[in-house]
């Protein structure tokens, strides 16, 4: 068993970030595991290396944006063809997890994550990350562990432990006054057993009636090729990697119960996300989003991102429903909406051929 983990570094956070994820991976007590940085921002790599504070010492490589697709200071950037072009390329482990530069791991995760992988047989494994509401420098005293039980001694003194699931947050459960909001977060708290957490069980395991909460997720690659499962010959610009659900979309969790075991949630240990500086260059960089405006573009996700440029310059949209216009629209060209078709496509294909 071997875990391949792809690194988002992208152009908004402050690459210090980026320091408590490696040194997290530092410390793993297995080596089974190799990293690949995606690095969407304009310094070199060997730029990004001589900012961190902590150096790599597990196996990596480093894939960029190119030069072309950057627009000023950020770039116009699409994750799921980097892993596509991953699995393309064979060099990825037998599992891939995908996280951003702002999350971090449990000193011991990789080890126990791929042995429930192999007990289990799972093809898609959600990585139980947790909200911990603290930033980079709350954790620093993280970095002057230089254990695996001295990391775990500071996670519990600085009560990270205690942080809730990724699908909740630190408010009443039943605080919204949305109707459909409030149903939503009663039927996951139902489906958490009326906890926001995880607790181990001895599979490693949870198994969930109903796909409730997104999370980072492990998946296998011989999975994720056989259904396209990154959508090579697709353009997805501006999407995450993350399993799609949204009420006015559509729900990918149907067709994946029909091919495998989901949704599975590893529960034995956590990913650890730190709150993080927002700019959504997309919509609000002046001179990335002039330089749009004055491209010919003829992709679905980079027309619905001029459409709301243009819109949200005028005043019709607020930023809000400028993203949300980027996300989905009635045209269905929205980043959601193509997530949600493409992948239906495949899944629905295979059903068709029995699962194949």
């Amino acid at each position: 068993m071997h875990l391949t983990v792809i690194v988002t570094i992208d152009p908004v956070k402050t690459i210090g970030n980026l320091d408590v994820l490696v040194h997290s991976l530092n410390l793993q007590t297995t080596r089974a595991f190799d990293v690949v940085f995606y690095n969407q921002t304009p310094l070199t790599d060997s730029d990004i290396l001589d900012q961190l504070t902590v150096r790599p010492t597990f196996p990596f490589r480093f894939l960029g944006v190119p030069a072309e697709d950057f627009l000023g200071a950020y770039p116009i950037w699409d994750l799921y063809a980097v892993h596509a072009a991953l699995l393309d390329s064979g060099r990825v482990g037998y599992d891939l997890m995908s996280v951003h530069m702002e999350e971090f791991f449990d000193a011991d995760y990789v080890e126990q994550l791929l042995a429930v992988l192999g007990d289990s047989g799972l093809d898609i494994l959600f990585g139980n990350m947790v909200n911990t509401r603290a930033t980079r420098a709350d954790v620093s005293s993280l970095l002057e562990a230089t254990s695996a039980e001295e990391f775990d001694r500071q996670l519990r003194a600085l009560g990270l432990h205690a942080a809730p699931h990724w699908g909740f947050d630190h408010r009443p459960v039943l605080w919204s006054k949305d109707p459909r909001m409030l149903a939503d977060r009663a039927e996951r708290w139902f489906h958490f057993r009326f906890r926001k957490t995880l607790p181990p069980t001895q599979s490693g395991f949870t198994q969930l009636g109903k796909y409730v909460a997104e999370d980072v997720y492990a998946i296998k690659t011989a999975f994720a090729r056989r259904y396209n499962w990154f959508l090579s010959g697709h353009h997805l610009y501006f999407e995450d990697i993350h399993i799609f659900r949204h009420p006015a979309v559509g729900d990918l969790s149907a067709p994946l119960r029909a091919l495998t075991r989901f949704p599975a949630y590893f529960n034995l240990r956590r990913i650890y996300h730190l709150r993080h500086e927002r700019f959504y260059f997309q919509l609000e960089d002046e001179t990335f989003t002039s330089l749009l405006l004055e491209r010919q573009v003829d992709d679905p996700v980079l027309q619905a991102h001029q459409a709301a440029i243009r819109r949200f310059r005028r005043g019709e949209f607020s930023l809000h429903q400028a993203l949300t216009y980027t996300r989905r629209n009635p045209d269905g060209t929205g980043t959601q909406d193509l997530n949600f078709a493409y992948h239906m496509k495949y899944l629905s294909a295979a059903r068709a051929r029995g699962g194949s």
